[in-house]
């Protein structure tokens, strides 16, 4: 039979290239930790004894890879993606990746077992450890090597119950044992290890008492970077609701429960349970929140009469002008409002309401107390500014020297750095500007009797944070607004009260 004419139906085997006769080589070394990275010769033990081994036994090293500490827990390190890419790309060429032990290329157990077989399969290389050689060209050998791996997972398995067991313990006992949020840092003081509060943690510590007197956290974010702290949103959240912070050790190893941690407190339990008070559950919109206007102080404070929905606000730009509304925010609802009708409109229902003679003493006491604790929290602000402008003076005057007399930056790299810096000093000295009049006691104080005798002019000249505290204070409950009837509030201070009835709770305008 001539078979030479059934050629095309010949069934070929795999492409995987035959390296069985090749003995070009790659190496891995790695140790687990930085520490040992740094502290013992374990890297260099290995090297050395990989390269003995590879002269023993006539094996050619094409490269070398690791050298570092990652973790062979799970099979993403740097070094070892990089080896096996290095693997990939040179098929048909390597033929082994020779390492110390099988532990140092993997501890994944079934995951390492899966990694090698495809090694094989795919490109025919085979994992060699010079110190626990098997022949992986016969299913006895690749046996022999899969049940060293799966040795290497459980040992991986038995050192991480006793570690989780320790970490417990010491957990319990409200010693912190791991890495410290941030604000912290770690120390040793007569060989003992502490955590203490740093540079970053005494900025923090502002960043509560700001939450605790109702400061939204776009402007503590904003204050923050002035002090020269950048976090992002996410962040600031995460810090302000981590017990950690008020000297409470809350982990999932506790199942629930709580220490009071021997590390050091960065605030009072007392200002931190005052953050988060209970509060009654609010709806979520789905709009984009947008930035606060000075036109729209009754934003989401005044609610429509007819479905109790929030009002929203909005602007019109037309004939280079600009105008400001209220409107609700059920969708079809029509009720709205002129914004600049509306606000005054408020101005004089706050005119219809008077602190009584009886509580003017008592509260002018309340406000003094208040204004001490304010002026020692400003003139702190106004060091840290202080501090902070310090820097950013001595930067610009190095920048200066590094492009005019040292000629080290290029003309865009300066004028990029001095816009920067130009910015941020402009913004802490208007920040240390509005430190020193809080500081003005006299100033303060006659601002405190002003609110006293007359709201509703202290409100409509107030900055917009005060502003809105202020109606806050005097409406706890906020307040609806119809075009028929006004307003109505269903809870009034009781230091306030009505001019004209002190029992009313409805005022039409």
């Amino acid at each position: 039979m001539k078979l030479h004419l059934f050629e095309k139906w010949a069934r070929k085997g795999d492409e995987t290239p035959n390296t069985c006769s090749l003995h070009n080589a790659v190496i891995y070394t790695r140790v687990s930790s930085k520490e040992q990275a740094e502290k013992n010769l374990s890297l260099d033990f290995q090297m050395r004894a990989i390269k003995t081994f590879a002269q023993r036994n006539q094996f050619t090293i094409d490269d070398c890879f690791g050298g570092t500490f990652e973790s062979a827990k799970t099979d993403g390190r740097k070094e070892f993606c990089r080896m096996l890419e290095y693997v990939a790309a040179n098929k048909g060429r390597v033929s082994h990746i020779l390492v110390y032990t099988l532990d140092r290329f993997s501890r994944t157990g079934g995951g390492a077992i899966k990694l090698c077989d495809d090694l094989r399969n795919e490109y025919g290389v085979s994992v060699l450890a010079v110190t626990q050689p098997t022949d992986n060209s016969n299913p006895s050998g690749i046996f022999q090597q899969n049940i060293q791996l799966l040795f290497s997972e459980f040992d991986n398995q038995l050192r991480r119950q006793r570690a989780m067991a320790g970490m417990r313990e010491k957990f319990e006992r409200g010693i912190w044992c791991i890495r410290p949020p941030m604000g912290y840092t770690i120390i040793r003081e007569h060989g003992q290890r502490k955590i203490i509060v740093n540079k970053e943690g005494d900025l923090l510590r502002n960043a509560f008492e700001w939450k605790a007197r109702g400061m939204k956290n776009q402007t503590i974010l904003e204050k923050l970077q002035l002090l020269g702290l950048d976090i992002y949103k996410q962040k600031l959240s995460a810090i302000l609701s981590n017990p950690f912070y008020a000297g409470i050790v809350s982990t999932k190893m506790l199942n629930g429960r709580l220490v009071e941690g021997t590390h050091e407190k960065l605030i009072r339990p007392e200002l931190f349970l005052k953050i988060h008070r209970e509060k009654p559950a609010r709806k979520v919109y789905s709009t984009a929140k947008k930035s606060e206007h000075a036109e729209l102080p009754l934003k989401t404070f005044v609610r429509c009469a007819e479905c109790g929905e929030p009002f929203t606000g909005y602007g019109v730009h037309k004939d280079g002008k600009s105008f400001h509304y209220y409107k609700c925010r059920t969708q079809g609802c029509r009720c709205s409002a002129n914004a600049g009708m509306l606000n005054n409109r408020f101005a004089l229902l706050l005119k219809s309401f008077i602190i009584p003679d009886e509580y003017k003493s008592g509260l002018q006491r309340l406000l003094k107390k208040n204004l001490k604790q304010l002026v020692k929290e400003k003139e702190k602000e106004l060091e840290q500014y202080t501090r902070r402008l310090e820097t950013v003076n001595g930067r610009m005057e190095k920048l200066l020297e590094q492009y005019h007399v040292n000629k080290t930056i290029e003309i865009a790299v300066f004028e990029k750095l001095q816009n920067k810096y130009s910015c941020e000093k402009s913004d802490l000295e208007k920040a240390i500007a509005g430190c020193g009049i809080i500081t003005d006691s006299s100033a303060q104080e006659a601002s405190f009797c002003y609110l006293i005798n007359s709201p509703e002019a202290c409100w409509l000249n107030a900055p917009l944070p005060l502003r809105m505290r202020l109606q806050q204070l005097i409406f706890p409950q906020g307040i609806t607004y119809s075009k028929v009837s006004g307003f109505s509030y269903p809870l009034l201070n009781p230091l306030f009260i009505p001019i004209s009835d002190t029992t009313q709770s409805m005022v039409p305008l």
